[in-house]
């Protein structure tokens, strides 16, 4: 069931960094925010709505002022099990206007991305109104895949946002579907223009991260990422996350080597039958050869040409060709 976000004060931000405070003197780092395991801990937290709510401001381009609350839809934060699918944390944004914007943050790389979050938006979009209701009640959609590798390679650029426009005439159809892709390999060295810019580039940094340092320096930038540093650390400490994570990770290569050796069986299976393919062509086409032989002999001592093509099996164009 979706919780509304409370009109109350989040967790006091420095509880939060005393509860991690530890991590230094246990030697064993911090978790990656990169695993969709960890991110979903930090960022799809109920009790702590506000780091979500943070980000989504710095990756829309929605004013704060239109947020009326911030809903979490079934954050599959329960569920113990390494392999079970994690893949999405699904977010409902309700603003002053009564629409909705659903977000799907992908932090996982899988097979076939584009077509699948193609896919999946518009399912969000479909799945919202049954047979009789108006199509005016659908809610904007908006997917945001944030890509721990190249995902678009035509260019060199972290943000790409995609719609349902016409790019020659430069007219958008509709914005009731949107998605955008957040690239953390393509993250510039400098600064961004403009304020809101750079709070997106310190978040994806933050997530980013793997030197403690810097994710000590991205912590003060706003209370939210305080907050969120503070969760990651305690998170860090927790034995029984650690192992979740690493099993998780586990459970991920496993599946990349499972695909890698179907791929290479099925490689080595496709050339196995090619080269029957070849044996077998390269028989028949030396039957056919020695037919052709064998009626060249039969029509130079004279027999008549219907009788050679009965005895050879060739046909009656071949036998033409052959008599010329």
């Amino acid at each position: 069931m979706a919780v509304r976000e409370r009109k109350e004060k989040p967790p006091a931000t420095g509880a939060e960094v005393r509860d991690g405070a530890g991590i230094e003197k246990t030697g064993m780092g911090l978790l990656p925010l990169r695993s969709d395991l960890i991110f979903k801990l930090v960022f799809g937290d109920r009790r702590y709505i506000g780091i979500m709510r943070a980000f989504l401001l710095a990756a829309l381009d929605i004013p704060a002022g239109e947020y009326e609350g911030l809903e979490i839809v079934d954050p599959h934060l329960e569920r113990d099990r390494p392999d079970d699918k994690l893949g999405i944390l699904d977010v409902r944004l309700q603003l002053t206007n009564r629409k909705l914007i659903s977000v799907e943050i992908q932090v996982r790389e899988v097979p076939f991305m584009a077509e699948r979050v193609a896919f999946s938006t518009g399912r969000n979009l479909s799945r919202q109104i049954f047979p009789g209701q108006s199509y005016g009640q659908i809610a904007r959609v908006v997917t945001i895949v944030i890509a721990n590798y190249n995902m678009i390679v035509a260019d060199n650029f972290y943000h790409h946002i995609f719609r349902l426009y016409d790019g020659d005439k430069g007219v958008l159809l509709t914005d009731a579907m949107e998605i955008r892709t957040l690239e953390l390999g393509k993250l510039p060295e400098a600064r961004g223009v403009g304020e809101k810019e750079n709070e997106l580039l310190d978040w994806l940094r933050l997530i980013r991260s793997e030197r403690e340092e810097e994710i000590e320096m991205l912590a003060t930038k706003t209370p939210e990422m305080k907050m969120a540093v503070g969760r990651l650390k305690k998170l860090s400490l927790d034995e029984r996350t650690r192992m979740l994570c690493e099993a998780r990770e586990m459970a991920i290569m496993d599946e990349m080597a499972r695909n890698e050796a179907a791929l290479a069986k099925g490689l080595t299976k496709g050339r196995e039958e090619g080269r029957e393919e070849g044996r077998t062509k390269g028989r028949e086409e030396g039957e056919h050869n020695k037919a052709r032989e064998v009626a060249l002999k039969m029509l130079a001592r004279g027999l008549e040409p219907g009788e050679v093509a009965e005895i050879s099996g060739l046909s009656p164009d071949e036998m033409e060709a052959l008599r010329r």
